[in-house]
């Protein structure tokens, strides 16, 4: 908890310099699903991918962290034998990257309130023990920070999609 919100602390008054380093995101996507099959295995949860590979310069760290927290959010919140749908493509200059599950889906409520800080839903959503709130409100900073966008959309039965745009400032920094 302490560290998410010195995190957000840091995200929020911008005294935390994003590293602009060239990188493949969809490496960085592919790790992620390696890293997180167990979890998702636990519950028969099977990830389905179309990425394309994409050379972008930006914080490898905290856009694997936005990778990481949108798979595990939609393991968690999905139901068992579901699945995770990951794309990655390229939309002119910027990097489009869709997390899609097949779990309960969210109430217009929820919906309103998903990046608010420490907001949790009670309700089907429910989180596993040990989780914070703090999870969508540091993707959503950390997307940001990066010129990006994050939206989701999801209705109730249907599952969850968020979708997260980022530029692939593939020009030289100066």
């Amino acid at each position: 908890l302490i560290e998410s919100l010195l995190a957000l602390a840091r995200l929020d008054s911008g005294d935390q310099p994003m590293k602009r380093l060239r990188f493949d995101l969809a490496r960085a996507v592919t790790d992620q699903m390696e890293l997180l099959t167990p979890l998702a295995a636990a519950r028969s949860i099977a990830f389905l991918s179309d990425l394309t590979t994409l050379a972008m310069e930006g914080d490898p760290d905290y856009l694997t962290l936005v990778i990481a927290n949108l798979l595990t959010n939609a393991i968690h919140y999905n139901r068992d034998s579901g699945s995770v749908t990951i794309t990655l493509r390229q939309d002119g200059k910027d990097a489009i990257l869709n997390v899609a599950d097949t779990g309960e889906g969210m109430d217009p409520v929820t919906l309103s309130r998903i990046f608010d800080r420490f907001y949790r839903d009670d309700q089907p959503r429910r989180p596993p023990a040990g989780r914070t709130g703090l999870g969508l409100a540091i993707t959503k900073s950390i997307v940001e920070a990066h010129s990006g966008t994050i939206t989701v959309e999801s209705r109730p039965g249907e599952g969850t999609a968020f979708i997260v745009r980022v530029p692939l400032m593939l020009e030289k920094s100066t």
